[in-house]
């Protein structure tokens, strides 16, 4: 018997029996659609994508040839020439998340319990092994002063962030309890919750370094595509369009403006958990946690545009060349589209977080 479209690869019940790139996993624009509670069997070995025009669409194939092939929510039942109650249960589902700013691993966690579609699979929204490892270089700075203060040094044996919060479990040094116990008295805590403050600081502090290692690889490619568009705007097609020269520079200045935004805003943070350090409390603990994670969705979504747009001119520019006409194309529909979006809801970002 011929099987329709929706139930091709319907032995396929979930994260446990779909083989996922664990390095989806460390996307800002990418989910794949395996970890949901879909009922069409066949949209389970695609993913849900954040597009250079900022839209959510499924991406049913994607190569270096043909390109990606993109499909909104709404055009699902279309493309599966159907109007399957489940398939129209799913596009609903799919409209929703359509609408996240960013899909990395953090804003999800909360995105999907607020949502309540059913999910249940958390404990696979985790970086990958590698991406973790990576981010160890952008969490020194958060957890230097941890280490200094119970140690008194900075302790390089004990290895990553996660050997520190263990070793804490039982210390071994008289000096190391003592201080574990000022800082609890500091905390309003005890000692034995103490490695479970050091988790939800970490954690906290493991997503910001996230974004902060998004923006340092985005701010890279800014820096090689801005001569490389200007070379463009000094070619015959462009210098004598001043329109184009106008929408192209202003484009230019937005991606000034958000990239210096967002490294404002990191520093802001990076010296608030330096204060911290110096006085710690329950209080201030909380609020910073707080500032760090009621903008965290938003940011993601601003460096999720900046991430899509720049991995999309490297992929089709690798060599930085390109003819004039094929720039002016790639300006035109892949840049600048969403990028004054972007850039206000960066101001946004940036008033509530400076009010």
């Amino acid at each position: 018997m011929e099987m329709s479209p929706l139930q091709v690869g319907a032995a396929e019940t979930g994260p446990a029996s779909l083989a996922i790139d664990t390095a989806e996993m460390d996307s800002l624009h990418r989910l794949p659609l395996g970890l949901l509670p879909l009922k069409t069997q066949a949209l389970k070995r695609h993913s849900l994508i954040k597009n250079a025009q900022l839209n959510g669409v499924v991406e049913l194939f994607r190569d270096g040839e043909s390109g990606s092939g993109q499909v909104q929510p709404d055009s699902l039942p279309n493309h599966f020439n159907s109007s399957d109650p489940e398939l129209l249960s799913d596009v609903a589902m799919l409209k929703r998340l359509a609408a996240v700013g960013s899909y990395d691993v953090y804003t999800l966690r909360v995105a999907l319990r607020e949502l309540d579609i059913g999910f249940e699979h958390f404990d696979a929204l985790k970086l990958s092994p590698e991406k973790y490892r990576e981010l160890t270089q952008f969490m020194k700075h958060y957890t230097r002063p941890i280490i200094r203060r119970l140690f008194a040094k900075d302790s390089a044996q004990l290895g990553s962030y996660g050997n520190l919060v263990e070793y804490l479990r039982n210390p071994d040094r008289e000096t190391v309890l003592k201080e574990l116990e000022r800082l609890a008295a500091d905390l309003e805590t005890t000692v034995n919750e103490i490695p479970r403050f050091l988790e939800n600081y970490g954690d906290t502090f493991l997503g910001f370094s996230y974004f902060r290692s998004c923006l340092t690889e985005s701010e890279k490619r800014i820096r090689t595509f801005r001569p490389w568009t200007q070379e463009f705007l000094r070619s015959p097609m462009a210098r004598d369009n001043p329109a184009l020269q106008i929408r192209v520079a202003k484009g230019l200045q937005a991606l000034q403006e958000i990239v210096e935004s967002v490294r404002q805003r990191f520093t802001y943070f990076d010296q608030s958990s330096d204060e911290f350090w110096e006085n710690p409390t329950a209080d201030s603990f909380h609020r910073l946690r707080s500032q760090i994670t009621d903008q965290h969705a938003s940011t993601g979504s601003v460096l999720c545009g900046l991430v899509v747009k720049f991995n999309l001119w490297t992929e089709r520019f690798s060599t930085r060349g390109g003819s004039h006409q094929r720039r002016l194309e790639f300006l035109e529909s892949e840049i600048l589209p969403g990028l004054n979006a972007l850039a206000e809801t960066e101001r946004r970002i940036a008033n509530r977080y400076h009010n």
